[in-house]
């Protein structure tokens, strides 16, 4: 992959992990305003513990596309951004433009979905 196409996705990929670092800071700051404050009424209490639980999904999965994007960043570094890490053939361009953070090329993600890789 040429130096300006690396240059492309490294700017891609950081555009995007400090966007979904922006997300979760904002659930975070969310779920501790409502936090602090006692809600008497049961329904209340039962919406804010459910908001609570997303708040916190929300983070977890954000957190788990920050360290792809970190995985991926450090395989420009490296040099083996672009390489699936299953079979090692290339990951075609439309791939890592849709998914800038693949690992997998098409084949081997289909073989993973369906848990036969």
């Amino acid at each position: 992959m040429r130096r300006t196409e690396l240059d492309r996705f490294r700017k891609r990929l950081e555009a995007k992990r400090h966007q979904v670092q922006e997300l979760v800071q904002a659930a975070r700051t969310t779920e501790s305003q409502h936090g602090d404050t006692e809600t008497p009424d049961l329904g209340d209490r039962a919406t804010d513990a459910f908001n609570r639980e997303v708040s916190y999904s929300v983070r977890i999965t954000e957190r788990d596309l920050v360290r792809r994007i970190d995985r991926a960043l450090g395989q420009i570094e490296n040099g083996t951004y672009g390489k699936c890490v299953s079979c090692k053939k290339t990951i075609h361009k439309a791939r890592l433009t849709a998914v800038p953070w693949a690992r997998y090329c098409i084949e081997c993600q289909e073989l993973l979905d369906r848990g036969e890789l």
